[in-house]
């Protein structure tokens, strides 16, 4: 079995890349956009296949990664889309709820908005390789500073990233605005992995 990683997105994949990142950011994505057919249509639409790292196997997307830098993220909606497709004031409540959710990243870091990894690769290493191909693209680019969020509901996943090197910054409340769109969770961990070295391969 042969995975080949990329720095970015091969247009056959928007599909299945926005249907494996809905599913793996859900409690972040469907209190927003809903579960019906037009987040397919808003997300496919809106993404930057440069801003992600992504492991095809057997001509399919098994893995990625989604980045955030100074430049832009993988997924950038605009306001014109989410009027066009929820109506102007669904689309303005919408946009409001992603502003939530927003990370403004500095020149000298990489934020992880999502790691999504199909079931049945997971345990297989895929996930771990994503993220060494994510630091030698950083370390690559000059960047120091690997950052992302982990919503509170999800401890397994705080430990994972522990155990990856990533440190606990700091904790971001949402409340009230977890009430007002729904979000399952109340609040998130920022963490952030330093990096860096020229021993690094």
């Amino acid at each position: 079995m042969q995975i080949n990683y990329l720095d970015h997105l091969p247009g056959e994949f928007r599909a299945s890349a926005v249907r494996l990142f809905i599913v793996a950011l859900r409690d972040k994505f469907v209190p927003v956009f809903g579960n019906d057919k037009r987040v397919q249509y808003v997300l496919e639409n809106s993404l930057d296949p440069t801003h992600c790292i992504t492991a095809i196997c057997d001509e399919k997307l098994v893995g990625l990664i989604a980045i955030g830098d100074s430049k832009g993220s993988f997924i950038n909606p605009t306001l014109k889309t989410m009027i066009r497709t929820y109506g102007i004031l669904g689309g303005i409540f919408r946009m409001a709820g992603l502003t939530i959710l927003h990370h403004s990243t500095d020149s000298d870091e990489l934020y992880i908005d999502g790691v999504a990894v199909v079931t049945e690769m997971r345990g297989k290493g895929v996930g771990s390789q994503l993220f060494a191909k994510l630091e030698h693209k950083a370390i690559k680019d000059g960047i120091q500073t690997i950052s992302l969020a982990v919503i509170n509901t999800n401890p397994r996943a705080e430990a994972l990233y522990e155990r990856l090197g990533f440190v606990s910054i700091k904790r971001d409340n949402i409340w009230p605005f977890n009430h007002i769109f729904k979000f399952p969770f109340e609040s998130s961990v920022f963490m952030v992995k330093k990096i860096g070295g020229d021993d690094f391969e």
